[in-house]
């Protein structure tokens, strides 16, 4: 089982900049041509001020590539006895607050909500819920992501 010590820690605020390119490549890689996600004469034209972030963005924040942010949640899983080969993605939710758009300058705080251990049919596996809050450079809440991820054993 994973250490519960764990239960109620943040780890490190992380940094992203919200960047046009980024927002394109999700959008083409989620097979969605809506040009708000494109262009951005279409997206004014839609009353934003620039192109607008797919909803599942967010993901990226924490769990972009070769990120800082990525390799410190995979070491803060594999402290708490993970085997982050082992790791599944259960589920993901998203509570927005206003819309993503290039230059944002986001800071999130992941917490460690809680561990639960499940059995299935084959094995066991500890269920970890985590919410994360994400600021823009003002301030303001954009989102809250809550996710749960499946550690099998």
């Amino acid at each position: 089982m994973l250490d519960q010590s764990y239960i109620g820690k943040k780890l490190p605020t992380i940094r992203y900049q919200v960047d046009a390119s980024k927002i394109r490549e999700l959008a083409m890689a989620l097979g969605d041509d809506n040009p708000i996600f494109h262009d951005k004469a279409a997206a004014q034209a839609a009353g934003y001020p620039d192109i607008v972030a797919p909803l599942t963005f967010p993901t990226l924040f924490r769990f972009w590539g070769g990120s800082a942010a990525g390799a410190e949640t995979r070491s803060i899983l594999e402290q708490m006895g993970a085997n982050v080969l082992r790791i599944l993605h259960g589920e993901e939710q998203y509570e927005y607050f206003g819309t993503l758009h290039p230059g944002d300058d986001i800071s999130g705080e992941l917490e460690i909500v809680s561990i639960d251990r499940k059995d299935g049919s084959s094995g066991a596996m500890d269920m970890v819920k985590t919410q994360a809050t994400y600021r823009d450079q003002h301030g303001a809440v954009k989102a809250i992501a809550r996710a749960t991820m499946v550690v099998r054993w």
